[in-house]
């Protein structure tokens, strides 16, 4: 009889790492984005604000490394949850071949969209 792995031994060290990483720079970007739409100025969610502050390359990578980490979080921390599951526990390559394609789907096609503008 298999014995069922406990959660910390599920969540590899590696992906742990990178999931407290990306929450620590998360909180880091997102204040940045905080403030920057909401504490500078009442027009800074207008479309046409919107438009023109991304023609700055530097509001662009902010924008596509929030993209990465939080788009790399999110399915990280789903991937953890269902392999916390007995039934990704025994589907557990598939469960992490599945979660990085929805990452990597995620990311690149959020990517296109801010590259578009």
């Amino acid at each position: 009889m298999k014995t069922v792995e406990s959660a910390k031994s599920v969540l590899e060290p590696v992906a742990w790492l990178l999931q407290m990483v990306t929450g620590i720079v998360m909180v880091f970007l997102v204040t940045i984005h905080f403030y920057v739409t909401h504490m500078i100025s009442h027009d800074s969610l207008r479309y046409q604000e919107v438009i023109t502050r991304l023609n700055f390359p530097e509001y662009k990578a902010m924008y596509a490394i929030l993209l990465l980490v939080v788009s790399f979080h999110a399915f990280n921390g789903l991937r953890a949850i269902v392999l916390d599951t007995t039934a990704g526990l025994r589907s557990r390559k598939t469960i992490n071949t599945l979660t990085t394609l929805m990452f990597l789907a995620a990311f690149f096609y959020g990517l296109y969209l801010l590259v578009s503008i």
